[in-house]
């Protein structure tokens, strides 16, 4: 059943995405001259891969890494849709990479997506060292599911991360799973799908009945939601740009609001643009477009 489930999820969900244009977009090659774009892989399973670039010249002038983590609702999307803003983090002095993750399936679950992050950390760090590049911190620029899964491992994995988490910016971020609005009202898909996708990010499946009653193994399929919420490990999270569209009907902008508010409750460092004419995509308000542009330069700056 949940299978045939599953594969009536991906038919709905595949043209959901989230390339949003803007920070490090374009191919601006001023300042420190970026080498070629080239492709590695992390592990041996299907979409375990990411592109790179390291700025030419002395090693030790890298600031940093910048690492891009696509969207696609967990289980479609692809690194090419963000390789271009590869070029224009390069050129100004960053190691910048676009990652694949393997996609949530019946045995891919949110806990396998970040132990890829770690595996593609190393790997990445192993590369720097063998051209005379210390990576030591990286910001995270991530896309819906991008960004709930960069959000998620800078606040809850940093102690196992091979490259520090320093900053995370959130475009069209899910940070509260368990909020109103996702499972019904959803623009994505119907209930029923989105329940599923849900049940196959935790790990936990529930039915609509049980779900709807609160009964069965509701509490254990709760817990285990809040467990793969960003906003669940405010505690420990690392400076924030929060970019969302007051029309985005996917990820309810009420997710946002609460993630700015507990950021500034925990006393972390955050700022929160608001794209009011825009929906998931993010694709209507250039001046905010602009002022998240401006936002990740100065994190970079600040925190690599």
């Amino acid at each position: 059943m949940y299978i045939r489930l599953f594969h009536r999820v991906v038919a709905l969900m595949l043209t959901v995405s989230a390339f949003i244009g803007g920070p490090f977009g374009g191919d601006d090659k001023s300042g420190f001259f970026p080498g070629d774009v080239e492709e590695y892989a992390y592990g041996d399973r299907e979409g375990q891969n990411f592109d790179i670039v390291f700025p030419e010249g002395d090693g030790a002038a890298v600031r940093g890494l910048i690492l891009y983590v696509h969207g696609g609702a967990w289980i479609s999307g692809d690194k090419e849709s963000l390789s271009d803003r590869l070029w224009a983090a390069a050129s100004l002095g960053y190691a910048a990479a676009s990652l694949n993750y393997r996609t949530v399936s019946l045995t891919v679950h949110v806990k396998e997506q970040l132990d890829d992050i770690t595996a593609a950390l190393a790997k990445i760090k192993s590369l720097a060292a063998g051209r005379g590049v210390t990576l030591n911190k990286v910001l995270f620029f991530g896309f819906s599911a991008g960004a709930h899964l960069s959000l998620l491992y800078a606040y809850s994995r940093a102690a196992e991360a091979p490259v520090a988490p320093a900053a995370v910016v959130s475009c069209s971020g899910p940070v509260d799973l368990t909020a109103d609005g996702y499972i019904d009202g959803n623009g994505m898909a119907g209930p029923e799908a989105v329940l599923l996708l849900f049940c196959g990010l935790a790990g936990v499946y529930l039915s609509m009945e049980d779900y709807r009653a609160q009964t069965g193994g509701y509490q254990t399929w709760l817990a285990a939601i809040q467990k793969i919420s960003p906003i669940s490990y405010v505690s420990t999270a690392v400076p924030t740009v929060i970019a969302h569209g007051e029309k985005d009907n996917v990820v309810p902008p009420a997710n946002a609001r609460a993630l700015d508010s507990a950021l500034s409750g925990a006393g972390v460092k955050h700022d929160y643009v608001i794209y009011p004419n825009s929906g998931h995509t993010l694709a209507k308000d250039p001046v905010s477009a602009a002022r998240v542009f401006e936002l990740t330069a100065r994190y970079a700056e600040a925190y690599l």
